[in-house]
């Protein structure tokens, strides 16, 4: 479970700079999901690229790719608060309200990983 901390900070730095800069979101977005598509490739087993991943992939609205992405880091074992949290954003977006609530208790008996963070989500607009 060695992340490649390097890609993991700027794929962090491309979706910070996408919150702040909503005109460049797509592009911002698509960088950081090309960095962790590469982490991930390289790592395949690393939960933290995956699930860093995961929740890229939810703010691009890629939900189905997202929860295959997320659940394949729940099958390693992934005890990180936003694995759980991002596939219950993506469960939730893909219709799977049941799945998804599941998902989001488990996430609320872990602690965040420091390495990964959570996808967008915005309770309002469901």
């Amino acid at each position: 479970m060695n992340h490649d901390s390097e890609s993991l900070a700027r794929a962090r730095a491309l979706v910070d700079a996408a919150m702040r800069d909503p005109q460049r979101w797509p592009a911002h977005l698509a960088q950081a999901e090309a960095l962790l598509i590469a982490a991930a490739a390289s790592a395949p087993d690393d939960t933290a690229a995956l699930t860093c991943l995961g929740g890229v992939l939810c703010d691009l609205a890629k939900y189905g790719e997202a929860a295959e992405v997320l659940q394949r880091a729940v099958r390693l074992r992934s005890d990180d608060r936003n694995t759980y949290f991002n596939l219950g954003v993506a469960l939730l977006n893909s219709g799977k309200r049941l799945q998804a609530m599941q998902r989001f208790r488990q996430a609320s008996s872990r602690r965040a990983s420091a390495a990964t963070w959570a996808a967008y989500f915005d309770p309002q607009a469901q």
